[in-house]
């Protein structure tokens, strides 16, 4: 366009020109043809002129632009945090549980089977003892304070209690029927067991290792969580569907909390007053205001929960699927799942050492621990 229009405006000057000399030649012209001859050629300087426009509006738009491939793209989100699988330890038959003591690196295990607890050695993975218990030891719990280690043996009705230092039983204390888990609070060096059978829960005191309190709460409590900073106690009753709350200063339930179907597990955090249970009947967990008692909201999680974990320093909650043979990864910020981490056979138990970042799964049916690191990308 811009050599066609400079072609034709050449012309046009060169055709008035012709004509200029044209009308100095000719003598002979009439006074009426110079009117004519003068429009004529303000004709052809006003088309010049519009050429001239046109041509600089044709260079302007055949101008480079920039296209989308000579953009600079932006650079793609770096991924979030995700947990992986980082070390995988055998320990004794059917671990059914398993528990930290983050002040002296060591992971306990309570292996139903086997009657007996394996202690294993953070820093290296390895396992440093096997310790006799009574029969069916179904959970365990650790009091840092007293390095004391306590393992519910729900066979024989009562609970084993171990010294960290030297890895042996010191005492054995006699509950009531069934007892399926254990909590400790540090603070006040009280032991809570649900006693699955009878359908309560027996309070122990530390210090001499004897029942002080029963407390009847709902029916089948499967299990038992202590928010130390609120001085309450939460117990999953399996076959009511619901969590009995027990005010520590009393030793009497002031609340019972509708949850989903068949709970079998409850922790909580003490930073953010949260309580979560693990309802194995609807593979969801339920999210608990502390300071309410009110269900917040419901996460679906992966196949048979049987377990979770807590961490308060990341504000994650680590669910062990039974069915699924994973981990659901909860950021407690969202209430959404954000990673599933798989695991060996029958996920049944979960503790956390939140000084390292540690996540620990006791694997059942595969007579495993699995470690997964809550930092690895």
């Amino acid at each position: 366009m811009y050599s066609l229009g400079c072609v034709l405006l050449a012309q046009v000057s060169k055709n008035a020109k012709g004509e200029e000399d044209l009308m100095n030649r000719d003598s002979t012209l009439t006074a009426g043809r110079q009117p004519s001859l003068t429009f004529f050629l303000l004709a052809l300087l006003i088309l010049a002129a519009s050429l001239l426009v046109a041509c600089g509006a044709e260079e302007e738009l055949s101008a480079p632009t920039a296209t989308p491939s000579s953009l600079t793209s932006p650079s793609p989100p770096v991924p979030a945090a995700s947990p992986a699988v980082v070390g995988t330890i055998a320990v004794g038959s059917k671990p059914w549980d398993v528990a930290v003591n983050p002040n002296t690196s060591r992971v306990y295990t309570a292996n139903e089977a086997s009657n007996d607890v394996s202690v294993i050695d953070e820093a290296s993975g390895s396992l440093l003892a096997t310790i006799a218990v009574g029969r069916g030891p179904s959970s365990l719990g650790v009091n840092p304070e007293t390095n004391r280690i306590y393992v519910a043996n729900a066979w024989n009705d009562n609970v084993s209690v171990i010294d960290g230092a030297s890895n042996s039983v010191v005492a054995t204390i006699p509950v009531g029927q069934g007892p399926w888990a254990v909590a400790v609070n540090p603070n006040t060096n009280r032991i809570y067991v649900p006693n699955s059978w009878s359908n309560n829960v027996s309070v122990i005191d530390g210090a001499n290792d004897n029942v002080v309190a029963t407390v009847p709460v709902g029916q089948h409590p499967s299990w038992v969580a202590v928010n130390p900073q609120t001085k309450r106690i939460y117990v999953t009753n399996e076959q009511a569907n619901d969590i009995s709350v027990i005010d520590a200063t009393t030793n009497a339930v002031v609340a019972t909390i509708a949850v989903g179907d068949g709970p079998t597990c409850v922790e909580t955090n003490p930073k953010t007053n949260r309580i979560y249970a693990a309802n194995g009947g609807n593979n969801t967990v339920s999210v608990v205001d502390g300071a309410k008692d009110t269900v917040l909201t419901v996460v679906p999680v992966g196949q048979g929960p049987r377990a979770l974990g807590v961490d308060p320093e990341t504000n994650r909650v680590y669910v062990a699927n039974s069915w699924s043979d994973d981990v659901s990864v909860i950021d407690a910020t969202t209430d959404r799942v954000v990673a599933t981490v798989s695991l060996g056979r029958t996920p049944w138990g979960v503790a956390i050492n939140s000084q390292t970042n540690r996540i620990y799964v006791a694997n059942a049916w595969d007579s495993t621990v699995s470690v997964i690191d809550g930092a690895v990308h």
